[in-house]
């Protein structure tokens, strides 16, 4: 592969996209307006999902799991394998345990039930009255750290990396992109870069860049509010056995526990 492609976006899908190209041999340069993770990435609390979390969309989770078991695969050393359970309080939750449990199956997540003592042997600090638990294959990362390492193999293999440049259109003939229009924020400089190919993997600013280009990504940015504590108060990530919402996960990581999410669709991801 001797094609140029401009990846824009140095967040967790960007650096892993440009890894991936370099390593096929392509001439991968990567863009990103800030510095790497300063966007949603840097901003996340650091689960890698199970899948289980979305499992009322089986096709969602089946994949989002495949992806929990090929990152550990390529670097074993970024995650923490520590599980995650997803833990009844309520009769409301005791009423979806079993849906649960049929979605997982359907989506070849493995997954085990604990009866109350197995789960409070595993997690002394979870709520003493609960119902039921379910042991799942979460794990958590430093997202900085993966972000950085995935863009350090990329540049071993040749991969340019330009932080602090801002893509603000594109060149375009006969309906296809020709050049990016880049401003360097360092020099103050706009210069145009050739691509073959151009990737978006800009997240919650998909639509913003894709516009720059005519196009257009139903992209609905959704920001929210965690609390991270400076203690690590258990070892697996917490979920509630329900249908997601605010409030109920706690993802333990490093020397922290990280209490989220909440959630709410904003017009602009800025």
């Amino acid at each position: 592969m001797t094609k140029h492609v401009v990846v824009i976006g140095g967040g967790v899908t960007g650096a892993a996209i440009a890894y991936d190209l370099a390593q096929r041999g392509a001439r991968v340069t990567l863009l990103e307006r800030g510095s790497i993770g300063s966007g949603t990435s840097g901003r996340t609390h650091g689960l890698l999902h199970s899948g289980c979390r979305y499992v009322a969309d089986v096709d969602v989770a089946r994949e989002c799991y495949l992806e929990n078991v090929t990152l550990r695969k390529i670097a074993p050393f970024l995650f923490e394998k520590n599980g995650g359970l997803f833990v009844a309080i309520d009769e409301s939750d005791l009423k979806y345990k079993d849906f649960f449990l049929k979605k997982c199956e359907e989506a070849g997540i493995p997954v085990k039930e604990l009866d109350r003592n197995e789960a409070l042997r595993l997690e002394p600090n979870l709520n003493p009255g609960l119902k039921a638990a379910v042991l799942v294959p979460d794990g958590t990362f430093d997202p900085l750290k993966v972000m950085l390492s995935f863009l350090a193999s990329a540049k071993l293999h040749g991969a340019d990396i330009r932080p602090f440049s801002e893509v603000v259109g594109f060149r375009i003939e006969s309906g296809a992109i020709k050049a990016v229009r880049v401003l360097d924020k360092t020099s103050e400089r706009e210069y145009e870069l050739e691509a073959d190919y151009v990737v978006n993997a800009t997240g919650a600013w998909a639509n913003k860049v894709a516009r720059l280009a005519g196009l257009s990504v139903p992209v609905k940015p959704s920001p929210g509010v965690m609390v991270a504590l400076n203690a690590r108060i258990g070892h697996r990530v917490f979920n509630r056995l329900n249908k997601p919402g605010d409030g109920d996960i706690i993802i333990h990581q490093r020397g922290t526990s990280v209490i989220g999410t909440t959630s709410w669709v904003v017009e602009d991801p800025d």
